[in-house]
């Protein structure tokens, strides 16, 4: 319900952000404001793909999303589009085009994007439809066009946050409780050792524009005649300064759904040299990121629970040389 006194009042807890976040009638006044701003037409408004961050579609042409107080929304903003500009010199890639920007008047701690609207699904919305040979090329392009965007020249002063060991605390931080509950009880309490004593093998540093959650949510495409085809990536929110490693772990363990083949193509694309460590490497810097992927994993695959150790799990998610 809109009050004149703070419309948005209601998405200021945990709880009621939950409900109204993605509510088209609390949402369009606030949608035709954004739009009129820019000179541009607020007709038909609905829902886009639910995230983390309230995101309307507006007469299939623009997107705009809007980012809270919650979340780190204005760090996640100014990442959003500092990547966005940064990806518009790489036009090989496709991106959604940033059309406008700015910060919510009488909305304290509310800013929003605006970006052209690029229609199809996301490839998770048809993944067992899609044939593997085309998840294979999907794989392979990846290979071939992240080096490119990894090779990236950030400005000095940017305001992409950098990886490092206490910005990726992953199983320490206390940001995802209902995730915890998902893991089998005798792998959870192994984590803290398997840390412990694989530490060292953690990939932080940050000499890299890495995209950071490039899940099946955020390909978005084509599919037509049971064949797909990718029209663009999209949500660069979480985009930092990192490492190969630290993309691997929503790449794999979400957008290839653990398919080793498709690990192997995307490796041998991206031209990354056999490492006798990989294996360590891959799983200690997966279970420190940002996002608790494998909690959700244990769901939808809930064969990997059969584990008996950390290493076991490892080894059948991330030993490429099986």
């Amino acid at each position: 319900m809109i009050t004149s006194a703070h419309p948005l009042a209601a998405l200021d807890t945990l709880d009621g952000y939950r409900q109204s976040f993605m509510d088209v009638t609390l949402w369009r006044p606030f949608v035709e404001r954004v739009c009129r701003g820019f000179g541009s037409a607020c007709n038909l408004v609905r829902p886009g793909v639910v995230g983390t961050f309230s995101t309307f579609i507006v007469d299939e042409q623009r997107v705009v999303k809007f980012f809270s107080p919650l979340f780190d929304g204005e760090i996640c903003w100014r990442v959003e589009q500092e990547a966005a500009q940064l990806m518009a010199d790489m036009p090989a890639v496709p991106v959604a085009r940033l059309l406008a920007s700015g910060v919510l008047e009488m909305e304290p701690g509310w800013q929003y994007l605006v970006f052209e609207y690029v229609p199809g699904v996301s490839i998770g919305e048809v993944y067992a439809e899609v044939p593997f040979e085309d998840k294979l090329s999907l794989a392979r392009w990846l290979g071939g066009w992240l080096p490119r965007m990894h090779r990236i020249q950030v400005r000095d002063g940017t305001t992409l946050p950098a990886l490092s060991a206490e910005r990726a605390r992953g199983w320490f931080s206390p940001r995802w409780p209902e995730e915890r509950t998902r893991w089998p009880v005798h792998l959870a309490g192994q984590v803290e050792a398997y840390l412990s004593a694989n530490g060292a093998f953690f990939q932080g540093g940050h000499d890299s524009f890495i995209h950071a959650d490039l899940t099946q949510d955020h390909f978005l495409g084509r599919f037509q005649s049971g064949r797909w085809e990718t029209l663009a990536v999209i949500d660069f929110g979480d985009a930092m300064l990192g490492n190969i490693y630290y993309e691997l772990a929503a790449l794999h363990l979400d957008l290839f759904d653990c398919d080793k083949r498709l690990l192997v193509a995307f490796l041998q694309a991206y031209g990354l040299p056999p490492d006798p460590d990989f294996v360590r490497k891959a799983m200690v810097t997966s279970l420190l990121h940002q996002f608790d992927i494998f909690g959700s994993l244990f769901v939808w695959k809930p064969e990997l629970q059969a584990a008996h150790t950390l290493d076991e799990l490892a080894e059948r998610l991330w030993n490429a040389s099986d």
